[in-house]
């Protein structure tokens, strides 16, 4: 569609020739924007000073409308304009006014916007009526799940929720049924006909003979039937409310004992029980037919309808029908033919022959509160949906309309189209608040599902058309940005699901993006590719800021870029931290000015020595020459060993490429933990000037492969008191690790010193934590007094570090161990130990490939080895993340699985053998792998993204599914108790309890007793020569039990002594028989 020009005299022009003249302009500048997008779109544009970009445009919107124009809604017109510039737009657009796209009716009359899906109707022919037979009445038990139907000729059934006939039954002889209902206490199906009521009892078997009661005779014509649900009563009996010919209801009282044993039971006719045994009340309320009753719980009253204009409906307590005094009556001109109570809005509606649906307050009969007009036949049937708070009401004509209670709004009209003349009725209708369908009975059972069921459980969720490669969450913003193998970028609201903006083709056609990272504020995105490219963007507008150049002369894969981590983003620097698929970890940075990014500084490779003789490392730390980048100092190795050759005998996996990373700055600690191929862990600790070998001893098994002892991902654990911890998000999670604000730097005589604040010495090793100086306080990091503190926990823990923490102090020149801090020292070390500033210790963990997930402290110890329960075998644990507080941690594995821990407890205390990692709950997200997720603390939300090309949304508390990013209607995120579960996924949620079956139990005997024949034979043989027991005597003997003794297990495996007889047969001729020994 074209763009479509502003004329001078537009009549939505405000007043002014000072406005009038600034639309003029904007409209150049649009027209302006669209050629440049057009050309961009056909490769034919080239960067020149004249470019428009958001900045540009931004300021030139201000400069004509001043600062009434909002920068979002600004935004929003640049991005849609980009998105299509031949699409419609308008001036008023600018200031927050947005048009449709497209037609409005179009979308409304769309088959997937609507309130119930016609097309996915389902069609019951056996619905258990005989021939020329109409289904007159239908219950639903919400309790037990089942529909209860009642045909014109006297056929009662009982469906399942899966619509299947549980058991059904014919009265014989019997007049037109006309109502039925359940009756809760008594557990039975009553009907009533124009003269008896029908009591079945749908549990026994048999005819109708065996199985039904009828009471008779009634004194008027029954015409509708409802039982009184009162789960309080204590007694076993019903109550029952009766509407007749005479403008009467009436209430009856059945009991358990009027329903005794049958006298025979060939019988030739069902048992009859006079009507005058019960307790009856009867009032007359109408002047006219009573049509329907029913009792309604949460109002504790009675309603019934007539066609009386009069007393068309009352509404009024059980006490009423005992007494004379007056009842709260409506009146509606032509009565009242059907009604509905919504308990959620407290509306009753109703309808009739005058076609208007009437909305009443229960305690206001004067006037209604509203009314819904259309019908063009009379109205016979209205239902209620609690859940979405819509009504739906039935003509004569078969015409439904769907109405929304809050708007009072027409939502949807459809029509039931039937070829035979025989199913042209619809006799009942309900609404199925459980499975979300609105059912209907004639002659056949129709179903119609609402279309939300049909997305949530039939259609397979769809985010992207290829595999999920990213997934990031912007906390500043609350939005969601997904990134495919196709390479293209999608931000979406997490409250709504809605799709803001896509990018396609990021780093140019067929380069697929790999990692992605999102700054603090959210603000700026950085995206990393499978070339080793690097892009800036601003997150809201999507236009790109800078580039990292492709590397000259890579081969294939080597600078391949599987994670990134923001560390700073401002207008002035740009710093990101990169991982290639070689495993080298590089600094990205680029400066004010600069046009291009460019790498700044590199990590060092240090597992090949650590694997060689070297556990502990010291490093030297040196300002970097090259271009500061506020956050890590160029790093030089020092191994105390000479590298030796590999142990043949024992040999350690040789693989040492980096995996993973992540990366812990607080006030006292810079750490950088990496993980490699093999299952080894380096910590490199920047405050300490150490970098440490942490591996598992038993993962070292010559069995195992890369594949077994891999690690996915790492992720720090830590709460503290003033600073919390700035979560990471990467290609698996994205992360700003300082603020704009703190100061990376200090200098000092010219000379510049990293964050860590140490003096620099020239052509000397830069090992020690500080230089001596005046101040003894600074004699010692932070991270050296929590270490010596750590090592005097260890005492009460009952384990001890394998490696010693040493430090050489520069002015000595050699080893000295922290084992008795200074007096300033010991007092920082109260601090701590009394809750000081640092009262929570920093945990790592690490996702495997074995299934399990370790927790590691920082230097090196082992704390916890956790195993998921997930009804499966070890399934690799894929993704790690936890919320704001840090209270609760989630883990995804290869098969779909999203695993919930409590940890705030254990993160309290580490070292405490007490404090435990509670597993919660687990639930299946997914049928393929988990590629990455987070969780939103706020509102309790998961997200997860799988390979699947699928982003889903669940609660994180019950771990149902609320829908996926990408779904035509919005999510709803009310809790709600109803579990909907996608199509590719069959397994409910289960939570775990401190007593349930996957919690570890001892067992409390070492093996079943069995039968000891030879005890057997003992008794057997002295009991011939005892005299004969007498009747009593007999339960004294315990000669079975006396025989039983533990079983004999052979502790070495049976060996064959002969080999299997061809000649017995295929079969038993294969199998080998063997000797066991009796001793």
């Amino acid at each position: 569609m074209s763009r479509r020009k502003i004329p001078e005299d537009h009549p939505d022009i405000p007043d002014g020739v000072l406005f009038k003249s600034s639309l003029k302009e904007f409209q150049k500048l649009v027209d302006k924007i669209v050629v440049q997008k057009r050309e961009e779109r056909l490769g034919l544009y080239t960067k020149d000073a004249e470019e428009m970009d958001y900045d540009k445009f931004y300021a030139a919107v201000q400069a004509l409308f001043g600062p009434e124009v909002k920068s979002q809604d600004v935004k929003t017109f640049y991005r849609k304009i980009g998105n299509n510039p031949d699409g419609r737009t308008e001036w008023c657009e600018i200031f927050g006014y947005f048009i449709m796209e497209g037609d409005a009716l179009a979308a409304q009359l769309d088959e997937e916007n609507m309130v119930f899906l016609v097309s996915k109707r389902q069609r019951i022919t056996k619905a258990g009526v005989k021939r020329r037979d109409v289904i007159k009445c239908m219950v639903k038990i919400s309790q037990l799940d089942f529909l209860v139907t009642a045909s014109q000729k006297g056929t009662l059934t009982v469906f399942t929720s899966q619509m299947r006939v549980l058991t059904t039954t014919s009265i014989p002889d019997s007049p037109w049924i006309n109502g039925c209902d359940y009756l809760y206490q008594l557990k039975r199906v009553v009907a009533v006909t124009e003269r008896t009521i029908i009591i079945w009892d749908y549990k026994s078997q048999g005819n109708a003979l065996d199985t039904c009661f009828i009471i008779k005779p009634m004194e008027h014509c029954l015409l509708c039937i409802c039982a009184v649900y009162q789960p309080a009563e204590q007694l076993v009996k019903d109550d029952i409310l009766l509407g007749d010919d005479g403008g009467h209801v009436n209430l009856f009282t059945l009991t358990s004992d009027d329903f005794g044993l049958k006298q025979s039971k060939k019988q030739a006719q069902i048992q009859v029980l006079d009507s005058k045994k019960f307790r009856h009340i009867r009032r007359k309320l109408h002047d006219d037919w009573v049509v329907k009753v029913k009792y309604i719980p949460a109002l504790n009253c009675f309603v019934s309808c007539s066609l009386d204009s009069i007393h068309s409906l009352v509404l009024d307590d059980l006490k009423r029908l005992e007494d004379n005094l007056p009842v709260r009556d409506f009146s509606v001109p032509r009565g009242v033919s059907a009604f509905t109570y919504c308990g959620k809005a407290n509306i009753i509606v109703t309808g009739g022959e005058d076609k208007v649906l009437r909305l009443w307050h229960p305690n206001i009969n004067t006037k209604p509160v509203g009314k819904l007009m259309g019908h063009l036949f009379s109205i016979i049937e209205i239902v209620t949906n609690e859940k979405d708070q819509h009504i739906i009401s039935l003509s004569t004509g078969k015409n439904f309309r769907v109405w929304d209670i809050q708007t009072l709004s027409l939502m949807q009209v459809f029509h039931d189209t039937q070829a035979d003349p025989r199913e042209a009725q619809i006799f009942a209708m309900l609404f199925d608040n459980n499975h979300g369908t609105l059912i209907t009975g004639s002659a056949v059972i129709d179903i119609y599902p609402l279309t939300r069921m049909i997305q949530d459980t039939k259609q397979v969720p769809q985010t992207h058309e290829r595999n999920i490669n990213v997934l990031l969450y912007n906390s500043a913003f609350h939005q969601v940005l997904t990134i495919c193998s196709e390479s293209i970028v999608k931000i979406w609201e997490l409250e709504s699901g809605q799709l803001i903006y896509q990018i396609e083709d990021a780093h140019g056609p067929g380069i697929e993006l790999t990692c992605a990272a999102i700054d603090k504020n959210g603000f700026h995105l950085a995206t990393g590719a499978c070339d080793g490219t690097v892009k800036t963007w601003d997150f809201g507008s999507g236009q790109q800021l800078k580039t990292l150049p492709l590397p000259k002369e890579s081969c294939d894969y080597e600078h391949w870029l599987i994670q990134m981590i923001y560390l700073k983003a401002s207008e002035s620097k740009h710093v990101i931290m990169v991982l290639e698929y070689s495993g080298t970890i590089n600094i990205v940075q680029s400066n004010e000015g600069e046009p291009l990014l460019s790498i700044t500084w590199s990590l060092p490779e240090a597992l090949s020595l650590a694997l060689q003789g070297n556990p502990l490392i010291p490093l030297r730390l040196s300002p970097i020459t090259r271009k500061a980048n506020g956050f890590f100092p160029d790093v030089q190795l020092l191994p105390e060993k000479d590298p030796v050759e590999a142990d043949m005998e024992n040999p350690l996996p040789p693989e040492v490429k980096v995996k993973c990373f992540d990366v812990l700055r607080l006030e006292g600690y810079n750490l950088l933990a990496t993980a490699s191929e093999n299952g080894a862990i380096i910590m490199w600790d920047f405050e300490s000037a150490i970098a440490r070998h942490i591996f598992k001893t038993s993962h070292a098994d010559k069995t195992h492969g890369p594949n077994i002892l891999g690690i996915n991902m790492l992720l720090f654990l830590c709460r503290s008191a003033l600073s919390a911890r700035q979560l990471s998000q990467s290609s698996t999670y994205s992360s700003d690790l300082q603020s704009d604000e703190t100061p990376t730097q200090e200098a000092e005589g010219g000379n510049s010193s990293p964050s860590i604040k140490r003096e620099a010495v020239k052509n000397e090793p830069f090992i020690a934590a500080h230089t001596p100086g005046k101040d003894s306080m600074a004699n010692y990091t932070l991270a050296s007094v929590y270490f010596w503190m750590l090592n005097r926990k260890k005492k009460n823990y009952g384990k001890k570090s394998n490696n010693e923490l040493y430090f050489k102090a520069e002015s000595q020149g050699q080893t000295k161990l922290l084992d008795s801090p200074n007096l300033e020292n010991k007092i920082l070390l109260d601090k701590l130990e009394a809750g000081g500033e640092h009262k929570y210790i920093p945990i790592l963990a690490s996702a495997h490939e074995d299934g399990c997930m370790y927790l590691w402290t920082i230097e090196g110890d082992l704390l916890r080895e956790i195993l998921p329960v997930t009804k499966h075998p070890a399934i690799p644990l894929t993704a790690l993340c936890t919320d704001v507080s840090a209270k609760m941690l989630f883990a995804a594995n290869k098969e779909g699985h999203v695993i919930r821990w409590n940890i705030g407890s254990f993160l309290e205390d580490p070292l405490d053998a007490n404090k435990h990692v509670k597993q919660q709950l687990c639930w299946r997200a997914h049928s393929s792998k988990i590629v990455n997720l987070f969780c939103d603390e706020e509102r309790g939300l998961v997200v997860t993204a799988s390979t699947d090309g699928s982003v889903r949304l669940w609660r994180g508390s019950s771990g149902h599914y609320v829908g996926y990013f990408g779904q035509r209607r919005l999510f709803e995120l009310s809790e709600s108790t109803d579990i909907i579960l996608p199509c590719d996924v069959n397994e409910l949620p289960f939570t775990i309890k401190d007593d349930s079956k996957y919690t570890e139990k001892r067992q409390k005997f070492e093996y079943p007793l069995v039968l000891d024949r030879e005890r057997w034979k003992l008794l057997t043989r002295s009991s011939l020569f005892l005299k004969k027991p007498g009747l009593l005597e007999v339960e004294q003997d315990f000669k079975f039990f006396k025989a039983l003794a533990s079983p004999k297990i052979h502790k070495y495996p049976l060996e064959s002594f002969r080999s299997g007889n061809k000649d017995t047969g295929m079969v038993f001729g294969s199998i080998p028989i063997y000797r066991v020994s009796s001793k």
